[in-house]
């Protein structure tokens, strides 16, 4: 449903375009219509070239891997942890997964060698894009697969909702900390943002739904004027 717009100085139009763009249900389209129209076909095989079995005895291994950095994340178990995805991203570079949980190891390492007020853009322009390409790999790699229909296998759903999600987080972080990263100024960054995670709630992240209605930068906007404008109307009211 969408959401009533009081009364205020602003025209019949725009008090339409702000209802629409304050309505959760209808910003951005494209989130939207994940909500009728089911991206994610749970009867498509997971992956193309890699048998189930296979990637399930992957999918244990980087669940394991996983589960021992989160627990114990030195810089040692970092770095061989890294060692182990190359190795595994060197055989099969078209595991997905492997480049996905590179990028988490990636940013990981260079949030544990960062002093108190350094951000990992204080690290080096080629540790950053190493860390962006992979995010970039695991969705370029995903949405390779062959396919007949638009949707996605819940496998690729998953990989997809997550790399979306670390890339968006990246770019709100550089807009937070008012960072120009790749050339972007703070309002494309937020823009690109807004752009993954509708991305990522495409393939079944509710909170990046919601991320995405956040950090877009029109509505933003006009919540800025609205607000002005209930304010002007309320001081009118009172004389």
């Amino acid at each position: 449903m969408a959401v009533s717009t009081p009364n205020t100085t602003l025209s019949a139009n725009d008090a339409r375009i702000l209802s629409a763009l304050f309505d959760p249900e209808t910003l951005p389209s494209s989130v939207a219509a994940s909500k009728s129209t089911s991206a994610i076909d749970d009867s498509l095989p997971s992956h193309p070239t890699i048998s189930s079995a296979q990637l399930s005895i992957f999918e244990a291994q980087q669940n394991q891997l996983v589960q021992h950095i989160t627990s114990s994340s030195s810089q040692v178990d970092i770095e061989a942890a890294l060692k182990q995805e190359n190795e595994i991203i060197t055989k099969y570079p078209e595991y997905p997964s492997a480049h996905l949980n590179r990028a988490m190891l990636r940013r990981m390492k260079l949030e544990a060698s960062l002093s108190k007020d350094e951000s990992i853009f204080s690290s080096s322009e080629p540790e950053m894009e190493a860390l962006f390409t992979d995010i970039s790999h695991a969705i370029s790699k995903t949405m390779s697969f062959p396919s007949t229909t638009s949707a996605v296998s819940p496998y690729q759903a998953r990989i997809l909702r997550t790399a979306y999600s670390h890339r968006a987080y990246i770019y709100l972080k550089a807009a937070e900390l008012g960072v120009e990263w790749r050339g972007k100024s703070k309002s494309e960054l937020e823009e690109s943002a807004s752009a993954d995670f509708a991305s990522a709630a495409r393939f079944g992240d509710e909170v990046a739904r919601e991320m995405s209605v956040r950090t877009n930068p029109y509505a933003k906007m006009c919540g800025a004027i609205v607000r002005n404008a209930l304010a002007e109307e309320r001081r009118d009211m009172l004389g």
